[in-house]
């Protein structure tokens, strides 16, 4: 046994006997190292411990020892020889001592072979488990876990720690296996190894991997082969003899399943199409949609495998006879290995049968149709290309055997078909064609194209014809076939019944039988042949009577003969002739007549369309029975029958209370009755289809019957007298009277009222004659009216347009519109005679009317409202106003006035004249009007006042009181009478808006210097206002004073500004001023408003401030004199720009330096941009100077005198007053001379000696940039010396007169 092998020694326990020892007991010991060689070279080097017995001639060698490997290069030699061959030989030289019979002998030379069984190459290994669990987590390819016996044929046992071989398959490397912790035993062991299948990156490696898992998976025998890849005995490391000896072990391992896989147990053969034609009866085209393959990998499988294609070749058999076969080429297909389903689709591939299996494939084919489900065996083989870890693999002849069953067609009458339409298309002398659609419903999942099918027509046994389907081709579920059928109905009387029957309506069951003859597909002969099927026939869904109409004659009372025309539906493609009718017609059961005709010239249907038939009837004129119709079909129509009944009594002498007749129209009853009316209709006609003549019965109920106003023809009606005292009850009114262009003695009027209380009829009153209108007893005129029309307990709404009205009485009719004109009320009296009234059905003439209405006046038009006015103009003649005006007319009559004249006047002075042009009255209602006013300037003396007290009101919201006298309406005498009494009183309104709508200020000066000035700065301003005055060219203001207050920001009053007036001038709707000087008050309270005021308009870019009080104007009204208006309100928003908080200072030049004690003072030249519209005069200014605004960053102050800033730029001087006490002050003169300096100026409480001002000023934050490139004079001191260095600069001084030096 070898155990723990190192690169140089290993443990061994070695067993053997000694023979030849001799016949005395002996001791034996191996004292030294023992040798041992191989093939004459040393190996290696051991000892043998111990005392070994021999007797008889033979002894045990049993020892434990370690081996030394003295020739690595010889060992490794031997040691692939030992693992390869049958058996070795081994020679051991060294020393020996016997101990015999009491004598010891040493020393003697030892010199033997040893004879060992090898290893032989561990041949004939076999594979007694094979499994691939699943995807090599490292992603190295598939796990395999085989457990492999080995034989070992050797005396030797060998621990070898981690083994690894490497299988192939023709000479292409499938993977690697380990055992672990393995002991090469003696004789027979399991190894148990696991590794991993290699990803193949080859076409050739893929197709020979395919190979082998194919043959396992066929149960195919392969021979791969296992060949040594390392050994590691301790798991980690290699021993490079045993290594070595290791990859020269090369071991066929056959490799075959345990018995024949079956890795589809089931399979479906999805939505399955065959189309058949006559040429392939035998090899019909085959196609199925989702089959589906239920599959399972063997035991011990379970790496992942997405089946990409998939090609089949079976054969469908049945009772174990084949029947038919498919030789499909590789489709594309899914796979779940969850569900261990494969999916996919068979493209179109031929159904091969072979000749001896053509009458069991028929029996198929006739089964699959009549029956439900139908079993079968599908036995072939699979092929398919599958996605794995190690590549994509081809793996073919997977052989497969299933039972399977497809769902039958159930002789496609489960459910049986619906007919859903029917049409006769044709008609030939003999037979009719008919167009049937039908759905088929396929219960099965089959798809099957059969070409053209023939049935026959079956009804109560009797074969009426066929029926073809074209090219049937049907899908699983609803399959909507054009059929057509031919058959012969007068050729039998089933097939009449069945021709009566349809076109009543009825419908019938028919039979669709198939026979052998069905189809010229031959294998489909047996399957159409046993079809079949019952299917309703639907009767026609129309009749073909679709209506009739009765005309009643003016002479049928006489000879009883009406006229009726009967509308006949043709429901056929073909034209359908009328040749003859015989037909009796009836209402529940009586007759009401005959219509007996044979047609010279038939009518003819056209195809599905329609057409009349004109025939006369001969009527049942007897009046009882046509009163009996009436009645009857009235109470079926849900009438009320009181009034009929009522009439009918007065016709036998009696005298029903009136009220009976509330609402009632004997006409309109009478066509009520009749409406809807059905009668029942028996004939027997003879016809042609086309060119198929039948003569047949047909009987239709309830043929709907129209009547028309000749139907009252028979009804015999209560006249005049009804009539006159339904005309005497009613009431007339009018709601207007439109006069239209009225004229001096005719003119058109539009009328609107309603005659009302006329009863329970309705009722047409037609007017032949004219209409009287009277007035005071007096006709004024005539109307002609048209027709008017009223409903039954309701009258008649009128609503005329141009009824010609004629004055008879010009006086009489200038009286009457002078009293209308200023009255609330008045009358007239309405008459005529010779009415005619329609009402219950006749025609009522000879009536008269008298009514007397009353109608509201004009009431002096006391609401005449003006709403607006502008004043266009103002020229020689005056002020001219255009004034708006609304009119609300009370009167029921109206009229457009071409032209009015009016004066206007004001508190009873007269201001001048006013014409309205196209004024129109509407009736009880409100209209529009321009008025065109003239203010002339001779009109009064105290125009004047009263012009401005009309402008004061205007902006003041008070209304003017204004009269309008009438003046007159030239060219109707009637109407410029009438005007001439009319006088109007009404009010001129005031503005509807402010009338200053805004005003802007577009420029201001303000003065803070002057002694007065602390609170109350002296202010000049220039703005504009925009005006909302009644003027259309702009308001001539030509002078403007104001008083208003100043806010603030946020509303706050800032102080108050009281200027004189100033001369204005306007443009458009805007007015331009410049104030005079005046003080802008502020008030004790509003010092600290003041001041943020100031504060914010020196930082602000813009400042809105408010502007709220009055201005007075003086206004140049031209011939009109001037006047003065006062107290116009101001209440706006305007805005000022503000300075930005002066940020724009840039430094120019400086004007000089001294330096007093302590300071240093520069005086230099510095623009500053005011960015405002101000102009302020601030007069002495300090601002604090340093780098910043803190106190370390101060230096000195800025000194200003009398400084004013204008908009825009300002070159001012500054003296800069630098205080060297502080360390800013010491740094700005050190850098003043040699580089580029910027000082912060800003604001503080001493700024101004106007507190106001410096309170403002205090946010003042602005900057002064460098001195660079200066020129200045220096006035040296008197007592300096001969010299002055200049502290901290390095200049020097010279004393004597003064010198100017430049720096830069």
């Amino acid at each position: 046994d070898i155990s723990n092998p190192t690169a140089t020694s290993m443990d061994i326990v070695m067993k053997g006997e000694m023979q030849n020892t001799g016949p005395f007991h002996a001791d034996i010991t191996f004292p030294g190292t023992v040798y041992v060689s191989w093939n004459g070279i040393e190996l290696g080097t051991t000892e043998i411990p111990g005392t070994s017995k021999a007797a008889g001639g033979r002894g045990d060698l049993d020892l434990k020892s370690s081996f030394t490997v003295t020739n690595a290069t010889a060992f490794t030699e031997f040691s692939s020889y030992m693992l390869n061959a049958e058996s070795f030989v081994w020679h051991l030289e060294g020393k020996l001592n016997v101990k015999a019979l009491g004598h010891t002998v040493k020393d003697l030379d030892l010199k033997k072979d040893i004879t060992v069984s090898a290893f032989h190459g561990l041949s004939g290994v076999t594979i007694k488990k094979f499994a691939l669990p699943g995807d090599d987590p490292a992603g190295r390819g598939i796990t395999i876990e085989i457990d492999t016996e080995v034989t070992n044929p050797s005396a030797i046992q060998m621990y070898m720690g981690s083994l690894t071989l490497a299988i192939s398959y023709k000479d292409t490397l499938m993977g690697y296996v380990t055992s672990s912790e393995l002991t090469m035993v003696r004789g027979a062991q399991t190894l148990s190894m696991k590794g991993y299948l290699v990803p193949q990156t080859t076409p050739e490696g893929l197709a020979i991997t395919s190979e082998m898992m194919s043959r396992y998976i066929a149960n195919v025998m392969t021979e791969t082969i296992a060949t040594g890849f390392e050994v590691k005995p301790d798991g980690v490391n290699s021993v490079e003899w045993l290594s070595a000896a290791v990859k020269n072990l090369k071991l066929t391992v056959p490799l075959q399943s345990p018995q024949p896989l079956q890795l589809i147990k089931a399979l479906n053969l999805g939505a399955l199409g065959l189309v058949f034609t006559p040429e392939t009866a035998y090899q019909p085209t085959t196609t199925s949609t989702g089959v589906v393959a239920n599959y399972a990998l063997p035991d011990g499988f379970g790496f992942g495998i997405q089946f990409t294609q998939v090609a089949n070749s079976f054969t469908l058999s049945r009772n174990e006879v084949p029947i038919a076969s498919i030789n499909s080429t590789y489709n594309p297909s899914t796979s779940d290995m969850n569900a261990g389903t494969l999916t996919f689709n068979l493209l179109a591939t031929p159904l091969v049968v072979p000749d001896a299996s053509q009458q069991p494939f028929q029996e198929f084919n006739r089964d699959l149709t009549v029956g439900a489900n139908l079993g079968f065996n599908v036995v072939g083989f699979a092929s398919v290309y599958a996605n794995t870890s190690i590549g994509t693999v081809n793996l073919v002849n997977i052989p497969f055997n299933a039972s399977t069953e497809l769902s039958g067609l159930q002789s496609l009458a489960n459910p049986a078909p619906a007919i859903t339409e029917l049409q006769v298309v044709s008609g030939t002398p003999t037979d009719l064609t008919m167009a049937i659609t039908v759905v088929i419903v396929n219960p099965s999942s089959i798809s099957l194209s059969a070409g053209d099918i023939v049935l026959d027509l079956m009804y109560k046994g009797v074969r009426l014809g066929t029926v073809t389907m074209p090219n049937l081709s049907i899908v699983p579920g609803d399959n909507t076939v054009l059929a057509s059928s031919t058959i012969d109905p007068a050729a039998s009387p089933e097939g009449l019944e069945l021709l009566t029957l349809y076109t009543s309506g009825a419908g019938a069951t028919v039979i669709i039988k198939g026979t052998p003859s069905s189809t010229n597909v031959e294998s489909l002969s047996l399957a159409f042949g046993a079809l079949d099927i019952s299917s309703q026939m639907p009767g026609l869904q129309s009749k073909l009577l679709a209506g009739a109409s009765l005309v009643v004659l003016d002479t049928t009372l006489v000879d009883g003969l009406a006229q009726t025309i009967v509308k006949v539906n043709n429901p056929f493609v073909p034209p359908m002739s009328i040749l003859s009718i015989d037909s009796t017609i009836t209402y529940n059961g009586a007759s009401l007549g005959t219509v007996v005709s044979t047609f010279s010239t038939p009518p003819v249907i056209p195809g599905t369309g329609q057409g009349d038939i004109t025939a006369s009837l001969a009527m049942n004129t007897n009046p009882e029975d046509l009163i009996k119709l009436i009645r009857v079909q009235a109470e079926k129509n849900g009438l009320d029958l009181t009034a009929f009944d009522g009439l009918l009594a007065i016709k036998n002498g009696a005298n029903p209370d009136p009220s009976i007749f509330d609402g009632f129209n004997v006409a309109d009853f009478v066509i009520k009755a009749m409406a809807g009316l059905s009668v029942d209709i028996t004939m027997t006609t003879t016809v042609k289809v086309g060119d198929y003549q039948v003569t047949m019965p047909y009987t239709q109920t309830g043929v709907a019957t129209a009547t028309d106003q000749t139907i009252l023809k028979l009804i015999p009606i209560v006249g005049t007298p009804i009539a006159q005292l339904l005309v005497e009850r009613s009431k007339l009114a009018f709601d207007s009277i439109k006069i239209l262009s009225p004229a001096e003695t005719s003119f058109q009027t539009d009328i609107v009222g309603a005659i009302t209380e006329t009863g329970p009829l309705d009722a047409q009153i037609v007017f032949p004659n004219p209409v009287t209108i009277s007035y005071g007893g007096k006709a004024i005129g005539t109307m002609m009216m048209p027709t008017v029309n009223a409903i039954a307990n309701k009258g008649a709404e009128l609503n005329l347009a141009g009824v010609p009205f004629t004055v008879t009485d010009l006086d009489a009719f200038t009286d009457f519109n002078i009293f209308a004109l200023n009255n609330e009320k008045f009358e007239w009296t309405i008459s005529t005679t010779g009415l005619i009234v329609n009402a219950m059905g006749a025609s009522m003439p000879g009536v008269s009317m008298t009514k007397t209405v009353t109608l509201d006046g004009f009431n002096k038009l006391a609401a005449l409202e003006l709403t607006s006015y502008i004043i266009t103009n103002i020229d020689d003649a005056g002020m001219h106003l255009v004034i708006s005006a609304s009119l609300a007319n009370p009167s029921t009559i109206g009229m457009t006035i071409p032209v009015s004249n009016f004066n206007t006047q004001s508190h009873g002075l007269i201001l001048g004249p006013a014409v309205a042009t196209g004024l129109t009255l509407v009736p009880h209602a409100t209209s529009t009007f321009a008025l065109n006013a003239t203010i002339a300037p001779n009109s009064s003396p105290m125009i004047g006042p009263i012009l401005t007290g009309i402008f004061q009101n205007a902006i003041g919201g008070i209304l003017t009181p204004l009269e309008a006298q009438g003046v007159g309406a030239p060219g109707v005498t009637w109407l410029d009478k009438a005007i001439k009494t009319l006088l109007l009183h009404t009010n001129l309104p005031p503005l509807p808006v402010p009338p200053i709508a805004a005003v802007n200020i577009d420029a201001m000066s303000m003065d803070f210097a002057c002694e007065t000035c602390v609170w109350a700065p002296t202010a000049i301003s220039t703005i504009t206002a925009k005006t909302n005055l009644p003027f259309a060219g702009g308001a001539p203001i030509i002078q403007l004073s104001q008083n208003v207050e100043i806010l603030d920001k946020n509303g706050q009053v800032v102080g108050t500004l009281n200027t004189p007036y100033a001369n204005a001038t306007t443009s458009g709707d805007t007015v331009t001023t410049t104030t005079p000087a005046a003080p802008l008050e502020v008030a004790a309270g509003s010092h600290e408003i003041y001041s943020a005021f100031i504060g914010d308009l020196n930082l602000a870019d813009k400042y809105e401030l408010g502007l709220r009080g009055s201005a007075n104007s003086v206004l140049d009204l031209g011939v009109l004199g001037k006047i003065e208006v006062k107290g116009i309100k101001l209440d706006v928003k305007s805005s000022l720009d503000g300075l930005q908080g002066l940020k724009n200072v840039q430094f120019l030049s400086v004007v000089s330096i001294d330096s007093p004690e302590g300071f240093m003072e520069v005086t230099s030249a510095v623009r500053i941009h005011n960015p405002s519209k101000l102009t302020l005069k601030l007069g002495n200014m300090v601002l604090r100077s340093g780098y910043n605004t803190t106190e370390s960053g101060f230096a000195g102050n800025s000194y200003m005198t009398d400084m004013v800033l204008y908009p825009g730029d300002n070159d001012l001087s500054t003296l800069l007053r630098l205080d060297r006490s502080y360390p800013s002050a010491t740094d700005i003169v050190n850098n003043l001379l040699t580089q580029n300096t910027t000082l912060v100026l800003y604001g503080f409480d001493g700024s101004s000696p106007n507190p106001a001002l410096a309170a403002g000023l205090k946010s003042l934050v602005t900057k002064e940039n460098g001195l660079v490139d200066v020129s200045f004079k220096l006035n040296n001191p008197p007592d300096w010396s001969s010299r002055f260095v200049y502290p901290d600069t390095g200049i020097i001084f010279k004393t004597g007169p003064d010198f100017d030096l430049l720096l830069g």
